[in-house]
């Protein structure tokens, strides 16, 4: 399968040599571009091609241009998404199982994606959201393989202040101490003080760092926004698309979506521009369903944020690889976060670590239907964490279980929904298939 698989990206990039967008110094780079988005809290029914009030045509584009990934989860918590992705390891084996806070950071001794390939000769740049420890400047991106840094550490900010934890206070006039909330707004660990709305700076940033490249690199680009994540705030402009949308948090988070969708698809024109589309893969995904507290709708399915059934673990998930994704495609086959770390490997041509929990994802993006029939898991995928009522959840084929953890003295009761023909888990077959 490798070997079919680099045969064709190198005759694949031998024909783009012929082509106008293909031409200059992009084609003499011996591996793709690979840019990656994650929206923060967005659910399965915030982008257009999922029949959202809410409009994406540039997230719609990348969906009309390669493969949607339809059963592609993630953790129901922000931090455990985000060390999967960086890691390639299931985050409960690292004991993340919830947004991390305080002193805390992603273990420094697991080798990150962006060391990876940055051994291989990339250049590995990040604008948006950490989110995976801020203890001190050795726990931030630029000092764990990213070579520049734009963003904020935290979980949330606000979006026109960008002081921590949204700029929120406890009584009027500061927190409990009377104090305002510091920014969490940097470059490579230093602060920075300077006005705009978070969305379009994070845009911003990521349309320099590819203008400014070493075009004799090939890129990694992480853009991660903080958009859609509370405190709900847009610019009024956007605000305005959307004045039929009676609830007023719904009608803002919305908004929301839209600013990053427009500078998703600033992002896109540039990359366009710069003659990279041909030699770049795009993947764009959210961290975890949406909380519908804070706007987000994960229509049909059930539940959100925070939750191991669906609308909290499944997202939307795109693929754009030209002349290799065939466009407008999808692919129900289970895939999941973790996934991400052997598959870039896999892409860029560079060994992966031996222990990672991931499978590569390449045979879900060819044309052939043989080669996604072959893809082959190694294991079922797992979701636990614990709390008032913890949660548990096993997924392997079809069969999903789900067993809720609640403080009674009663057994804990299993849950069992068969996914091909009920994604919005409404029957229970558990004493059906007690096999299962």
């Amino acid at each position: 399968m490798k070997r079919s698989f680099f045969t064709m990206l190198a005759v694949l990039l031998a024909i783009g040599g012929t082509s106008q967008a293909g031409t200059g110094e992009q084609q003499k780079l011996k591996h793709p571009n690979l840019v990656l988005f994650v929206a923060d809290d967005l659910g399965w029914n915030d982008v257009g091609y999922h029949d959202s009030v809410i409009k994406t045509p540039h997230i719609d584009s990348l969906a009309k241009e390669g493969v949607e990934l339809n059963r592609f989860y993630v953790y129901p918590f922000c931090s455990p998404t985000r060390t999967a992705l960086l890691t390639g390891r299931s985050p409960l084996g690292l004991g993340i199982t919830r947004p991390i806070g305080g002193d805390a950071v992603l273990p420094m001794d697991e080798h990150l994606l962006p060391q990876t390939l940055k051994s291989s000769g990339y250049q590995t740049l990040m604008s948006g959201k950490w989110h995976l420890g801020s203890r001190d400047e050795t726990a931030l991106p630029h000092k764990r393989g990213f070579d520049s840094f734009y963003g904020h550490a935290g979980g949330f900010i606000d979006y026109y202040t960008h002081q921590r934890g949204g700029g929120l206070r406890r009584r009027p006039g500061g927190n409990q101490q009377g104090e305002t909330p510091p920014p969490d707004w940097q470059r490579n660990g230093k602060t920075l003080v300077e006005e705009g709305y978070s969305t379009q700076l994070i845009g911003k940033e990521a349309i320099r760092l590819l203008r400014e490249r070493d075009k004799k690199k090939p890129v990694f680009l992480y853009v991660t926004f903080n958009a859609p994540h509370t405190p709900l705030q847009a610019p009024q402009e956007f605000i305005d698309r959307y004045k039929d949308v009676e609830n007023e948090d719904r009608r803002v988070f919305a908004a929301m979506v839209d600013a990053m969708d427009e500078e998703i698809g600033k992002i896109l024109k540039v990359i366009d521009e710069e003659k990279m589309r041909d030699n770049t893969i795009v993947l764009f995904m959210s961290d975890n369903g949406g909380s519908a507290r804070g706007g987000a709708r994960n229509t049909p399915l059930a539940s959100g944020k925070g939750s191991v059934y669906e609308g909290g673990i499944r997202v939307p998930c795109i693929v754009r690889w030209p002349g290799v994704t065939p466009p407008a495609t999808t692919t129900e086959v289970p895939s999941y976060f973790p996934d991400w770390f052997p598959t870039l490997c896999d892409i860029a041509g560079t060994k992966a670590p031996a222990d990672l929990d991931g499978d590569t994802l390449v045979p879900l993006f060819q044309p052939e239907k043989k080669s996604q029939e072959s893809f082959q898991r190694r294991k079922p995928l797992i979701w636990e964490f614990h709390g008032y009522r913890g949660q548990l959840a096993v997924m392997d084929g079809k069969w999903k279980a789900v067993r809720q953890k609640v403080r009674t003295k009663q057994p804990d009761a299993w849950e069992l929904y068969d996914l091909e023909t009920d994604r919005a888990e409404s029957s229970n077959l558990a004493k059906k298939h007690p096999d299962v």
